[in-house]
């Protein structure tokens, strides 16, 4: 699981995360600019020290979340990326309850990836997520989602991502769930032939992700 990845520069290695990478993680992740005032950033990213501490055997690095590291060749990190379950899933008044378990085993999100400045357009940042995408949708995955800044929609979408203002995505029972965070855009990625993008309410809508 820990085995080093070689990416298209030979001087960059991509492995998974280690308990022991919570500082690193931290200071990559934090050049991403979260919308948190500095006091706020330690706790935000608390959870991710906390996941850190999981392992299993299976495709994931860490249960229901995937950290990875972009390395030089002297061994320094220079780019990671964390996924996991996002907040709403768990969020009674923004996920029915008897669809939460489901949803966190199809459809997964990127909490942060980042470059650092000097090692920016090397193409890390790509094959970070492409890395990514592949461990999830062998995980079974349906889906992968993401928050961006507005200006980063053509980065994402050359990318292969959907943005939209809304994150939308329709249930089995028929319903849409849609979400909306001020200041930001989702984006979103089919993983698996048995979802797709269809138009729902006049919105790019994640169909059939959850069906079984």
């Amino acid at each position: 699981m820990h085995a080093p990845t070689a990416l298209s520069d030979p001087d960059i290695r991509v492995r998974t995360a280690t308990h022991a990478d919570g500082d690193t993680l931290v200071e990559l992740i934090s050049l991403v600019d979260l919308q948190l005032r500095a006091e706020e950033l330690p706790g935000a990213l608390d959870p991710m020290r906390h996941a850190l501490t999981d392992s299993d055997e299976g495709p994931l690095s860490h249960r229901r979340n995937h950290f990875l590291i972009a390395e030089n060749s002297d061994g320094v990190p220079v780019g990671a990326i964390t996924c996991g379950p996002a907040k709403w899933m768990s969020n009674p008044s923004r996920s029915p309850t008897i669809m939460r378990r489901r949803i966190a085993e199809r459809v997964s999100t990127v909490h942060g990836l980042a470059v650092v400045p000097a090692y920016r357009n090397r193409g890390i940042a790509r094959a970070l997520l492409h890395h990514a995408e592949e461990t999830f949708r062998d995980a079974g995955y349906t889906a992968l989602t993401l928050r961006h800044d507005r200006s980063l929609t053509k980065f994402y979408g050359r990318l292969g991502y959907t943005s939209h203002n809304r994150l939308s995505l329709t249930l089995p029972t028929g319903e849409l769930l849609s979400l909306v965070d001020r200041g930001w855009k989702h984006a979103f990625k089919i993983l698996s032939p048995t979802a797709s993008i269809t138009t729902v309410q006049g919105m790019p809508t994640i169909t059939g992700a959850l069906s079984d």
